[in-house]
């Protein structure tokens, strides 16, 4: 019976140092997992500010650049020319229809180059 409860136990104890190393194993895992995904990211954190850092600048060139155009634009530099916009004038009544009382009388015919002359 005694050698059943040393097996026993010796088969416990390598049980427990199997679970042990497991745990540790384990254990390990995780870290490296953890490490690996703060470097990764610490890479994407890194990144990120290059594109902000580059964001600004290119946002600062875009002020300075609107300053130019508007300044450009309040001394008329860009101005286009403005389009002339027809005016509706009334007609002169005086000679409506003078014309046709003319072509009837026949006034306005041209028969000789002498006599348009």
């Amino acid at each position: 019976m005694r050698d059943v409860k040393e097996r026993i136990d010796e088969v416990n104890d390598k049980i427990i140092d199997g679970l042990q190393s497991m745990k540790e194993q384990l254990r390990e895992y995780v870290w490296d997992t953890i490490g690996s995904s703060k470097n990764k990211l610490a890479e994407k954190d890194d990144a990120l500010k290059a594109m902000v850092i580059v964001l600004k600048e290119e946002i600062d060139e875009l002020k300075r650049e609107l300053k130019i155009f508007k300044a450009a634009v309040g001394n008329g530099m860009l101005a286009s020319k403005p389009k002339q916009q027809t005016m509706d004038m009334p007609k002169p009544k005086a000679f409506k229809r003078a014309r046709s009382i003319d072509v009837r009388r026949g006034g306005t015919e041209i028969r000789t180059w002498e006599e348009f002359q």
